[in-house]
């Protein structure tokens, strides 16, 4: 018989019996409705072992490279562990490596932790008051095992001023997760169009790191937009990194220009895209930044022929 574990709970399944059926046979609650794959409210998390692919057929390739799983399709072969949504992601400590402003509005925060991520996924980091604030990572995916954050400094926010005026080097702060979808997937001729507002640049820098890792063969374009040029920060290195990758191109745009930087284009990001990219079809696009702004991107790109499994979002919401 093939053993499975999910959350704190333990069965036996019999010959040919799916996950959820076992689950709900032992009298274990668990979220469910068409029991066909399709409303795929049975989701879960692989922790150890394999499942068959006909577990991940409909899930989006985000979903099935994170270890995400239909219970009502999972016929395991052999035994596995897994984990619900409903579960917590355990806190762990991290220890602050280095704390630099990349300018006056944005904090790069780097630290060490034993936390298996991908770069795109954002984390929770916890203050000394049980405080709590969501912060994509910028970061190559675990392999190093750094993580790295971009802060965006809001006058008065509790978290702004703990992270500048009293956090140190050498100190270890709590964080939990990882969590989210908005990682790197794609075929690898794939044109990949990878577009942010202010700190929305945090997980695309890490994307861009991992397509690039990945050796990426398709066409990628990187537009980052600000309300005026002295918000944008990582320019000088996604430049000299745009000279180096012969697909990579990138784009920097204001609303308005505070300085003589003659890279700077004066225009609407949302405006740009749909001038420079009129046709998505068979594009694999990343989109980060308010909400508002993912939201009205995430239409164009859509309906301009991207299919809707090939957008990822990570939409902000505002918090200091």
């Amino acid at each position: 018989m093939t053993s499975v574990t999910v959350d704190a709970a333990r069965i036996e399944l019999n010959e040919g019996e799916t996950v959820l059926d076992g689950l709900l046979r032992e009298g274990i609650e668990h979220p469910h409705g068409c029991k066909s794959g399709v409303c795929q409210s049975c989701i879960l998390q692989l922790s150890e072992g394999e499942v068959p692919n006909v577990a991940q057929r409909s899930l989006t390739a985000a979903q099935q490279q994170l270890g995400y799983f239909l219970a009502c399709q999972c016929k395991p072969n052999s035994d596995i562990c897994a984990v619900s949504g409903t579960v917590t992601a355990a806190k762990v400590c991290a220890n602050i490596l280095s704390i630099e402003k990349l300018n006056a509005h944005v904090l790069r925060l780097r630290m060490e932790a034993e936390m298996a991520f991908k770069a795109g996924q954002y984390i929770s980091v916890w203050n000394p008051q049980g405080q709590s604030r969501c912060y994509s990572i910028a970061s190559l995916s675990s392999e190093t095992g750094i993580i790295e954050l971009h802060i965006k400094l809001l006058p008065g926010g509790v978290f702004s001023e703990w992270f500048d005026k009293s956090l140190a080097v050498g100190e270890s702060v709590e964080i939990s997760g990882p969590m989210g979808e908005c990682i790197y997937t794609a075929a690898p001729d794939q044109p990949l169009l990878l577009a942010g507002i202010g700190t929305g640049l945090a997980p695309l820098y890490g994307i861009l790191q991992d397509a690039l890792h990945a050796q990426h063969k398709g066409s990628i374009t990187l537009v980052v937009a600000a309300k005026n040029s002295s918000q944008l920060y990582l320019m000088n290195q996604l430049r000299v990194l745009e000279q180096q990758v012969d697909n990579l191109t990138v784009h920097f745009l204001v609303q308005t220009l505070d300085d003589n930087k003659q890279d700077v284009r004066v225009a609407d990001i949302y405006q740009f895209i749909k001038e420079t990219h009129p046709v998505t079809k068979g594009y694999r696009a990343f989109l980060c930044g308010a909400d508002s702004f993912v939201k009205k991107m995430k239409k164009h790109i859509f309906l301009s022929g991207a299919d809707m499994k090939d957008i990822s979002a990570d939409a902000f919401l505002p918090s200091g």
